[in-house]
């Protein structure tokens, strides 16, 4: 049974990247104390921290040290080990299970999950050490684990090219992308936002809320994403990625955690998927939410200048994450109400 944490007790962060900043400032605002684990002294979330463990992410003395003086353990990434949280949620109040960890960091248990479900996923080939196969068309290649923004991953004709530890992907034709944000807590699970993606050199360049998907492909988008968060051990925010492609609904992959996507929540919805998922991991009701129009921008390194004059000039939301600009590293995002297309009318 989950258990009830309440504003003044102590939430654990394993990460002090910017989901695990914004994860900080809204549970700061319900009145919780955090404790946060990165190994970079100068991660960006520390600043919102009570407690700061600088360790490496496979230190499970360390991890065990943020369990000893939390009252629930959250994490804002996949990449940590499976086997050392296993070990740890025996002692310990973490709602996002290992399990589903082990399967989010593996692209074929994942989709081969999605797929025990009646979730429609691409074709693929899983390649585990042997690398002699046939090929006879251009696949994606991506590698099993620890792949994001496009890296780990590259296009490949010929059976010479193959890795081994890979999934092939089959090329499909690309309408739209949509992710589903969606909260699960005690009680039940509430779609957060369905939100339309659209990516720039395998970046995420912007978000849309509503999405232009049709009223059955949302639909079935959500329903899908209810049958995953159905079936498994897990309290808190999930994100499911989904292709829209020759109008079908495709299956692409799941985020156990807050979610770039769902930043635009936190001018779209009237909750975000931030204090939903702190009200979920505490064992508090997170409840209907709702959404309107709404666009998001990821700022980049190289981008950070145009905003800061934009926002001088165009009304918006804007969040900076106190990161050091450098080419393509998200330093930040701004969300404005409507449908906002910059380079037009709009700037």
């Amino acid at each position: 049974m989950i258990k009830t944490i309440l504003p003044g007790q102590t939430i654990g962060i394993i990460g002090g990247g910017q989901l695990g900043r914004m994860l900080a400032m809204s549970a700061k605002e319900m009145g919780y104390k955090i404790a946060i684990l990165d190994p970079s002294p100068d991660c960006c979330a520390r600043i919102f921290s009570d407690k700061f463990i600088e360790a490496n992410f496979d230190d499970y003395n360390k991890i065990e040290e943020l369990c000893k003086i939390s009252n629930v353990i959250t994490f804002e990434f996949e990449n940590i080990d499976a086997d050392s949280l296993a070990e740890l949620e025996k002692k310990y109040n973490f709602v996002q299970s290992s399990d589903v960890l082990r399967t989010t960091q593996h692209r074929y248990y994942e989709k081969e999950f999605a797929r025990k479900l009646d979730i429609p996923t691409v074709n693929y080939i899983h390649v585990e050490d042997n690398t002699d196969i046939d090929i006879n068309q251009t696949y994606l290649m991506k590698t099993l684990r620890f792949g994001y923004d496009g890296k780990g991953q590259k296009k490949i004709s010929k059976k010479e090219e193959i890795e081994s530890q890979t999934i092939l992907e089959e090329f499909i034709s690309l309408d739209k992308e949509i992710s589903v944000v969606a909260s699960k807590d005690k009680y039940e699970v509430q779609i957060i936002a369905v939100v339309e993606n659209e990516h720039r050199n395998n970046i995420l360049f912007r978000s849309k809320v509503p999405t232009t998907a049709t009223s059955n492909q949302e639909k079935l988008a959500i329903e899908y994403t209810k049958r995953i968060l159905e079936n498994i051990e897990y309290y808190g925010v999930l994100t499911v990625e989904f292709f829209i492609s020759n109008g079908e609904v495709v299956f692409n992959e799941i985020a156990p955690r807050v979610h770039n996507s769902g930043h635009i929540t936190m001018q779209s919805a009237t909750k975000s998927q931030f204090r939903a998922h702190i009200e979920a991991i505490c064992g508090l009701r997170v409840g209907k939410i709702e959404n309107r129009e709404t666009t998001l921008y990821n700022i980049l390194g190289q981008d950070e200048d145009y905003f800061k004059d934009l926002i001088t000039k165009k009304q918006g939301y804007l969040h900076l994450y106190e990161k050091e600009p450098r080419l393509n590293r998200k330093i930040g995002h701004i969300n404005f109400y409507g449908n906002v297309i910059l380079g037009g009318n709009d700037e």
